[in-house]
């Protein structure tokens, strides 16, 4: 997303200093804590039932990068051309796994495509909840970064879709002001999402963590890392814990250096064959992945089974094949009577 995201630079930076000009209030400092607590109503799409299910047994998750459809190249602009192919892909091998939790990196609005987050929660019917990465600068406001976003005409940032009538909504929260250090200079940044949801009697509140790396080289990734990990030690509970931090880059491995000293642990085995990103082009015939830079972690709890999605392609109407994200996807299922504190 680091190199797409330059595409944008110049007429972001055209839009604050417009706004800077006709600013004609002074607004007030922002709170110094970092994070940024959200109420949450239920949405028309979202989960809902009629009558209350039966306790779940098992907590199943997924996680994958969503390949935003803003293009490196304008004149090579497959993942948008192809972005509504899919993400119908991507919903149905979901259906079939039956998800209670899904992490998504690169979740966009654009003006062509609408909004990747409303689609997949109507589609998989399931609770939505985001943070936006970009475009927010430095020293701006949320409402200053809503503006920018509707003059642009794009964001993007990390989803987490929620089975909330077997999980229910405890709260969410994010880092308004983004993971420390930023990833460029021109403003370019990364957040983190947490989620709480409550889980069955005997293992309370469950936390839901989700990030993304890309871009600012190896020193502004570990850092990066270093801060979201220290934000988790400080608001996650005492219950089990779920944790999705992609990336875009082949060092990816540095950065798990920085989740094993924190005590986690990826739960899709780190074995040759099990990549996760990334395809020179999400059209064609491709080389199989061979670098992780995607990683499912928790502090210990196993999973009773796991593996790879989105890793094979589907076929478009001339026969070429497709795949629904240049990265592969992780799943696991947890079975919740495994985990003990």
């Amino acid at each position: 997303m680091s190199g797409r995201f330059l595409l944008f630079v110049a007429a972001l930076l055209a839009a604050v200093v417009f706004a800077a000009c006709n600013r004609t209030e002074q607004r007030a400092p922002e709170p110094s804590r970092r994070t940024a607590t959200v109420t949450v109503s239920p949405s028309p799409g979202g989960a809902t039932a009629t009558v209350p299910p039966a306790p779940p047994q098992q907590l199943r998750v997924a996680f994958v990068n969503l390949a935003s459809p803003l293009p490196l190249d304008a004149g090579e602009p497959v993942l948008s051309d192809t972005f509504e192919e899919r993400l119908a892909m991507l919903i149905e091998e979901l259906r079939a796994f039956e998800p209670d939790v899904i992490g998504f990196n690169e979740a966009s609005w654009t003006q062509a495509h609408g909004s990747a987050s409303a689609i997949l929660a109507k589609e998989l019917k399931m609770e939505p909840f985001y943070a936006r990465a970009n475009p927010w600068f430095p020293g701006q406001t949320r409402e200053q970064s809503d503006a920018l976003v509707k003059q642009v005409g794009f964001e993007e940032g990390e989803l987490i879709l929620v089975r909330t009538d077997r999980f229910p909504l405890v709260r969410m929260e994010m880092i308004d002001d983004g993971l420390n250090p930023r990833t460029s200079e021109t403003g370019e940044r990364r957040t983190a999402l947490h989620v709480v949801i409550r889980g069955p009697e005997g293992i309370g509140e469950i936390d839901l963590y989700l990030t993304h790396f890309t871009g600012g080289g190896d020193r502004v990734r570990e850092a990066q890392a270093s801060d979201f990990v220290e934000w988790i030690g400080e608001t996650r509970g005492e219950g089990p814990i779920v944790v999705m931090a992609g990336g875009s880059d082949p060092a990816g491995a540095s950065v798990y250096t920085v989740f094993e000293a924190a005590g986690l642990t990826d739960v899709v085995p780190l074995d040759e064959g099990v990549g996760t990103c990334c395809r020179l082009s999400v059209v064609g015939e491709q080389e199989p992945l061979t670098q992780r830079t995607d990683f499912l972690m928790t502090d210990g709890w196993m999973p009773a089974s796991s593996g790879l999605f989105a890793d094979e392609p589907g076929q478009r109407p001339d026969g070429t094949p497709l795949y629904a994200s240049d990265h592969n996807g992780l799943l696991a299922t947890f079975e919740l009577a495994s985990w003990s504190r």
